[in-house]
């Protein structure tokens, strides 16, 4: 127990001094300013109606690719993290000690998926909290609203959109050789997990939705958009399905990631 407490405060020193993994630890308080209080000011003042449809799109739109992007943002932290270990050598160094590279990236993505979980809940209770009126509006035939999201809910979907950052973060570190290619895996990466917000189109709406479950994302991302929305068509599945499909979804991606990761560090990769 004591060799991972020491773990726990050398890498807590080494997210500190990094500011790009500060600036990932700061992004929920950011996003929230941005579209819980930037954003609605921004299009009102601008003779954007808070009745409109082009407002109700543009913060329906908003709020769905950063519940989607979230979990990708903290594993891009474990990533840069990894990178930096495996610069530094602290990996080879770990090889031979009883923790072993699987236990320590295990140790890892445990305590940077608890951030992200951390994160999710404060983004998305700040917004029911204190920015509930701007997320009150009406979409097509349907009301969006904070008032239909339970905290049950908000807490599951915070657990399990948060299951993305072991996979995201071992991948990009095997794939990487340095932090500069992490960077741009990152970019690349970013734009195939903002795919979830392709359910907002009339034509993802029936059966197709399901095209869009090859990002792991979706699944809980379409939880939450359905729950908010209050909304039941024929092909969706209810909130649990859609949560416990993408439970294993990512709980499969990140073993297997995980894995190859250790396995590409033990063979010098």
């Amino acid at each position: 127990m004591k060799k991972y407490l020491r773990l726990i405060g050398y890498e807590l020193k080494t997210i500190m001094r990094d500011p790009l993994n500060l600036f990932l630890l700061i992004y929920p308080a950011f996003m929230f300013v941005l579209i819980g209080w930037l954003l609605p000011l921004a299009l009102t003042r601008g003779g954007v109606s808070d009745t409109s449809f082009a407002y109700s799109l543009t913060m329906l739109i908003a709020f769905v690719v950063i519940i989607a992007v979230g979990g990708f943002a903290s594993g891009a932290l474990l990533g840069f993290s990894l990178l930096e270990n495996k610069d530094e050598k602290t990996i080879n160094s770990i090889a031979v000690t009883p923790i072993t590279i699987t236990g320590y990236v295990i140790f890892k993505s445990l305590y940077t998926f608890g951030f992200a979980v951390l994160g999710t809940l404060f983004l998305v209770l700040s917004i029911k909290w204190w920015a509930s009126d701007a997320y009150s509006f009406t979409y097509g035939t349907m009301q969006f609203g904070f008032d239909n999201l339970g905290y049950g809910e908000i807490i599951f979907f915070s657990l399990v959109s948060s299951l993305l950052v072991p996979a995201v973060g071992t991948l990009i570190a095997s794939a990487a050789k340095n932090k500069i290619e992490g960077f741009a895996f990152m970019k690349s990466g970013g734009l195939i997990f903002m795919i979830p917000v392709l359910v907002l189109l009339n034509a993802f709406s029936d059966w197709k939705q399901y095209l869009l479950g090859i990002t792991p994302n979706f699944w809980p991302v379409k939880a939450l958009l359905n729950a908010a929305m209050n909304i039941s068509n024929p092909s969706d599945l209810p909130f649990w399905a859609y949560l416990l499909i993408g439970t294993i979804y990512m709980l499969s991606l990140a073993v297997f990631s995980i894995i190859a990761f250790a396995r590409k560090q033990q063979h010098g990769g």
